[in-house]
């Protein structure tokens, strides 16, 4: 869907994106491509990969991003198939709050997938924004409105997000593969939702997502009377010392 050059500019060393001509070959593609990367620009997060700077040379689209030196998830996953329960954790958080910062902005991702996520060493950037030019079908994250329609929205960034942390727990697809046992209950329930075949059954933003990330079951009375029980043990333990 595009080609990705290594360069150097009056911005400093870069890579530029040049987006496969046929996705922006009307006027209309050019105008909304032109204007998603100027609200790119203006984004400054630290799990986004900045935007420099744009421009279109001989009718191609092209924009220029700081370059990143680091593996991205699909790599990794290649290598080691799944990750550990609080990687992946980490992993959620960081890529809610990176979204969170684009919807706001009134962007829309449409590319969420491990190779489009980088593991940088201060965590991890979201790169190669779709910018409305992904076509349907193009790849398995997809939600299902994408697949089918071509259409993308914010909760279709988080259905993608969910199949990326499926497969980080699993090594799969949530079709094929289910979770393991012991996935800590606040992440089964961020993965259920983000998974939802419908769009209002999806969490209506990254916010709202973080926040079911974010919640932890209450202790039970069991859990309770446990701890009062070694809380007594512990007592007795030490007046007989």
């Amino acid at each position: 869907m595009g080609t990705l050059y290594a360069a150097e500019g009056h911005v400093g060393p870069c890579e530029v994106k040049v987006p496969a001509s046929h996705l922006t070959g009307d006027a209309e593609a050019r105008a909304r491509f032109h204007r998603e990367v100027e609200t790119l620009r203006s984004l400054r997060h630290p799990h986004l990969v900045r935007v420099l700077a744009a421009g279109e040379e001989r009718g191609h689209c092209w924009y220029a991003q700081e370059p990143v030196s680091a593996p991205d998830l699909g790599t990794r996953l290649d290598r080691v198939n799944a990750l550990p329960f609080p990687e992946v954790e980490q992993l959620a958080s960081q890529l809610l709050d990176a979204l969170g910062a684009a919807h706001e902005a009134g962007l829309v991702h449409g590319d969420v997938r491990p190779q489009n996520i980088l593991l940088a060493k201060g965590g991890v950037k979201l790169t190669n924004f779709g910018l409305s030019l992904v076509p349907p079908g193009a790849h398995g994250y997809q939600a299902p409105e994408q697949r089918r329609w071509g259409r993308a929205v914010t909760q279709s960034d988080l259905h993608s997000l969910g199949r990326v942390l499926h497969e980080a727990l699993t090594g799969g697809a949530p079709e094929t593969q289910p979770l393991p046992r012991g996935v800590p209950r606040h992440l089964r329930r961020l993965l259920r939702a983000l998974l939802a075949e419908a769009i209002p059954d999806r969490p209506d933003s990254a916010v709202s997502a973080r926040r079911l990330l974010a919640q932890r079951a209450p202790l039970g009375p069991l859990t309770v009377g446990f701890a009062a029980l070694l809380a007594v043990m512990l007592y007795l333990l030490l007046r007989a010392a």
